[in-house]
């Protein structure tokens, strides 16, 4: 498929990233978000349409970040995000819905979309701070309404099909960032434990 980043460093890395990616979810989320973004560092939601989305919309979600307080207000989820948290978090921010030992890291890695700015893909254990985390795999993409400066995300996570046997099912004790960056396809990779 080709995008407007198509034979760039970003494209590049972006492609080398979907190539791994293990669900289809998460894969048709990329694919939408490259194909809207063109050449900018992202695209306008405006520009999302959810009939592309079809497979990944129950995972999905949208956020605001506010400059002035420095807080990510969340506009919409969808049903699995809302039903891991127990009621929708639209209208609330990121700390009102984080455990407060997380959160610091948490907010880290939102912001660190935001400034750089950069795709962000994380593989491994999510919802680590739950009573019922998840083997699986996230993404966090800017959002642009200018093509330049980065107002928000748009981001999903997908469970990686857990074994048969719950209790056999393998939960991996970290999580692996890799963020591209959009300005120079620059890949900046790191392993969290959880």
């Amino acid at each position: 498929m080709t995008y407007g980043d198509s034979g760039s460093p970003v494209g590049d890395a972006l492609d080398q990233i979907e190539a791994r990616l293990r669900t289809e979810s998460t894969r048709n989320l990329l694919q939408h978000w490259r194909t809207i973004k063109g050449a900018d560092r992202g695209p306008s939601r405006h520009l999302i349409d959810p009939s592309k989305l079809a497979q990944v919309l129950s995972s999905v979600w949208l956020c605001d970040y506010e400059r002035d307080v420095d807080r990510f207000r969340y506009r919409l989820t969808g049903e699995k995000v809302a039903k891991r948290f127990g009621h929708k978090l639209s209208k609330h921010y990121l700390d009102d819905n984080t455990d407060p030992d997380y959160y610091p890291r948490v907010h880290r890695y939102y912001r660190n979309v935001i400034d750089f700015p950069a795709v962000l893909y994380i593989y491994g254990r999510l919802y680590a701070e739950t009573s019922n985390p998840i083997h699986g795999e996230r993404f966090l993409l800017p959002l642009s309404d200018d093509g330049q400066t980065v107002h928000g995300l748009i981001g999903a996570t997908a469970e990686i099909i857990p074994r048969q046997n719950a209790d056999a099912r393998y939960l991996p004790e970290f999580q692996k960032h890799i963020y591209v960056t959009l300005d120079t396809g620059a890949v900046v990779e790191e392993s969290l434990p959880v």
